[in-house]
Formats: C-alpha cells, structure tokens, sequence
C-alpha cells in the first residue's frame, strides 16, 4: 500500500515530468501543440495561426534547438498579432515537443487532444495522396482540385485550379503526374 505522502511525492513528480514535455508548461494550459517534427516539416499549420488569433492565448512557446527558419513563420505571426513568445532551451525538456500554445486560463479537463494531427495523415485519412502537401501553392487539375476541396475544404485555397491557358502553355497537375508514375 501506498501512503498518503508517497501518492502526494508521485503525482508531484508525473507532473513535473508532464510539465518538462510541455515546454515547462503545464498541460493544463496548453491548447495545442506540434511536434518537432512537424515544424521541420516546413509547413506552416493554420490551426496554430487560427489559435494564436484567440483572445484567451497567453503565449506561444518553442524549442530554441529547432532551426529558426522553421520557427520564423510562427514568430512573425505572433509578432503581427502582438502574441508573446518565448524560446526554450532547458536541458530538462522530455519527448519532441517543439512549440505550444499557452493559455491565459487552464482548462478543466485533460482529457483532450493537444499536440495536431500531421497534415500529410490528414490527407491519407482522407483518402488523398500525402504527395499533396508537397504541391501547396501549385495548380491542380480540376479533377484532384474538386477532391480537395469536398474532402477537406480548409485546404481548398492551399491550390489553385489549372486554367485553359495553363494546359495550352504545357502545365500539368502534379497529382496526375504522380499518378501516372505509380501506375508505370
């Protein structure tokens, strides 16, 4: 049997180490979360940007060992937003945690999701090529702009659709050629 005051030393204990994954944040009051890996991506999440704009954002913060240049659209946009944001580089950090969003008040509950869902598994899930997010800027052929935009419209205006002149001058869906590569 445990005793009061080990229960008491162990729950101090989980959460510091929760605290120390969180970029010394409590999870209590972080809203959302993206891994390092995510940020070296280099894709700009718009659920981020979209939660920075909250009222009730206190901060944002990131690890100060993940290249800047990764970090730089999120820093402009705090900046814009007038969003404090800190970089961390305790040595003490668990698990790959690179940037979070910290709220002004904590939430009630813990059960919930924090660190986002990859883009590129968002797109699986939808039954879209993950290749789509290599293309974010590029024009689509009709067919795969239609699909984007009635799977998952948030990501509509990350394309553009190919025009008439677009096909006279040469231009091609990079979704079709990817589809004609895997089929050879």
């Amino acid at each position: 049997m445990i005793t009061k005051a080990e229960q008491t030393k162990i729950n101090f204990l989980k959460t510091q180490a929760e605290k120390s994954f969180y970029l010394n944040e409590y999870k209590e009051n972080v809203s959302m979360a993206l891994t390092d890996e995510q940020i070296n991506s280099g894709l700009v999440y718009q659920d981020i940007i979209n939660e920075m704009k909250k009222s009730s954002t206190a901060c944002i913060k990131m690890r100060r060992d993940i290249p800047l240049k990764n970090l730089k659209p999120y820093i402009l946009e705090a900046e814009k937003l007038n969003v404090r944001y800190t970089l961390v580089d305790a040595l003490d950090l668990q698990g790959n945690i690179g940037l979070v969003v910290v709220t002004k008040e904590p939430f009630d509950t813990n059960d919930r999701e924090i660190v986002l869902e990859d883009i590129g598994d968002k797109f699986e899930k939808a039954g879209l090529y993950r290749e789509y997010i290599k293309y974010f800027g590029e024009k689509l052929c009709t067919r795969h702009y239609n699909l984007v935009a009635e799977k998952l419209p948030e990501y509509k205006e990350r394309f553009q659709e190919l025009t008439f002149m677009d096909r006279i001058f040469g231009k091609e869906c990079p979704i079709c050629r990817l589809e004609k590569e895997k089929n050879r």
